[in-house]
């Protein structure tokens, strides 16, 4: 995986070998605990810096809160993403740039490839802690970046909304995640809500539930009609 195979201007690209970035750098005279050490040395295969998005090397002025977008590979050695690796080095580099930079993984396992993204807390939206996002599944070489905006600012929130909800829409995206996220656990309990239901013969313990159940639709159809607004 390159930076041209993702789609990238070619100005972007950290050449091999200035690229690779040795693992032990992330956890070595830090504070990780021997959990998070493990999860480096176990889950990891290596880790390489494939481009850096910044005004200088694509024309694209600075955010006031994005300076540059940083682009790592991770190669893995399991199925499932790395999480609490990507989110110690998003959360490391995030205090060393002040909060201006950001950082767009490629997490590449076998033919498969996840694009994920660190989004930091924003309580105004209700994003009440900062966490790592990742995308859907697709073949090798189908991952595309696109660098679409005023700012840095701009296309970080273009590439956070294709990557995290599919969308080419770039606004609101911390209120659309927590409203997804609202939405997923609304849905498991109205499932859950529904076979309870079914299976009870008592019929006050079905009423109760009934009532239950048409709350908790209630409450779902209202939040997926705020996400649609």
């Amino acid at each position: 995986m390159t930076a041209l195979t993702l789609g990238l201007p070619s100005t972007t690209a950290v050449t091999h070998p200035r690229g690779r970035l040795a693992k032990e750098r992330f956890y070595t005279n830090t504070s990780v605990d021997k959990r998070l050490q493990r999860h480096f040395i176990e889950d990891i295969d290596s880790i390489t810096m494939l481009a850096v998005i910044r005004e200088q090397e694509t024309g694209i002025p600075a955010g006031r809160t994005t300076r540059e977008i940083n682009v790592i590979g991770l190669e893995q050695s399991t199925n499932h993403p790395p999480l609490e690796v990507m989110e110690h080095i998003a959360r490391t580099r995030d205090e060393l740039t002040r909060h201006r930079s950001r950082i767009l993984f490629v997490c590449v396992n076998g033919d498969m490839v996840r694009l994920a993204v660190f989004r930091n807390a924003n309580v105004a939206e209700g994003l009440m802690e900062g966490s790592v996002h990742v995308g859907k599944p697709v073949e090798y070489g189908s991952a595309r970046l696109r660098l679409d905006g005023a700012d840095l600012d701009a296309v970080w929130e273009l590439l956070c909304a294709e990557i995290i909800l599919g969308s080419p829409d770039p606004t609101r995206v911390d209120r659309r995640i927590v409203s997804r996220t609202r939405i997923m656990r609304l849905t498991k309990e109205v499932d859950q809500l529904e076979r309870r239901h079914a299976k009870t013969i008592q019929i006050g313990q079905r009423n109760k539930l009934w009532d239950e159940l048409q709350a908790k639709r209630h409450e779902l159809e209202q939040e997926r009609q705020g996400e649609a607004l």
